[in-house]
């Protein structure tokens, strides 16, 4: 009898150990590899802007050094190409920015459908290799030869969130040779703690020094293949603190 007891015992010490094991946590997934956003919101209404790109708070700031041109009916910049050189820095709220000339500035704009692609790249001198974009889907606003193009960038490079938006403005006719007055500002709208980059609010705009980013046909036919596969850190790399 005290056998029987003992089986007993032992088999709702087992049924037990099981409901218990059954309670556990599974043990968690890795995270996924961190990811980046390139986004071109659509404009408000009459061809304004969005906040995402420009929030108010920061109008008055960037409007002081960069021309923002708002309208329903830009210039129709597909299917050129253009180089921003010598590539000038124009104004910068880091004060570790003592350098006036950046790195020659490459745009691109490709007709598709009834959008445009965009795509870009600049050499990067810390990694001896160019950084290069490329934007589906891009918004454009303005008015006749005047055009302001945007996109947002955000993503978790190091584990921490960062958002940052570029714009880019001028005027384009095709009798112009190029982009006349061709500016770029880059924002940086949300850091949440990754101090290997500047902190939120900062701001650059750049431009070409003569004012005429030229055509040249730097892409060479080959935007259908362009390569776009870049690192999670990369976009962020015009804000990285040297």
């Amino acid at each position: 009898m005290k056998k029987n007891f003992a089986i007993i015992a032992l088999i709702f010490s087992v049924l037990a150990i099981s409901v218990m094991s059954c309670k556990k946590d599974p043990t968690p997934t890795p995270d996924p590899e961190p990811e980046i956003n390139i986004v071109s919101p659509d404009p408000e209404p009459g061809g304004i802007l969005p906040s995402e790109v420009l929030p108010d708070s920061l109008i008055p700031a960037v409007t002081q050094y960069f021309t923002i041109y708002s309208g329903e009916n830009p210039a129709l910049i597909d299917d050129g190409q253009f180089v921003s050189s010598p590539h000038a820095l124009l104004y910068s709220t880091l004060p570790s920015d003592t350098v006036p000339f950046f790195n020659d500035r490459y745009v691109a704009f490709f007709k598709n459908h009834e959008y445009v692609d965009f795509y870009g790249k600049q050499w990067d001198n810390e990694y001896q290799a160019y950084y290069t974009e490329a934007v589906r889907k891009l918004n454009v606003v303005g008015t006749g030869d005047q055009f302001t193009c945007y996109y947002y960038t955000d993503g978790y490079p190091h584990g921490v969130y960062l958002k940052m938006s570029t714009i880019f403005s001028g005027r384009w006719n095709e009798s112009y040779g190029g982009l006349k007055d061709f500016q770029v500002a880059v924002i940086m709208l949300e850091n949440s703690g990754d101090y290997t980059v500047a902190p939120a609010g900062s701001i650059r705009v750049l431009g070409d020094s003569d004012g005429l980013a030229q055509d040249t046909a730097w892409m060479s036919g080959k935007h259908e293949s362009f390569n776009n596969e870049i690192s999670v850190e990369d976009p962020f790399s015009i804000f990285r603190i040297r």
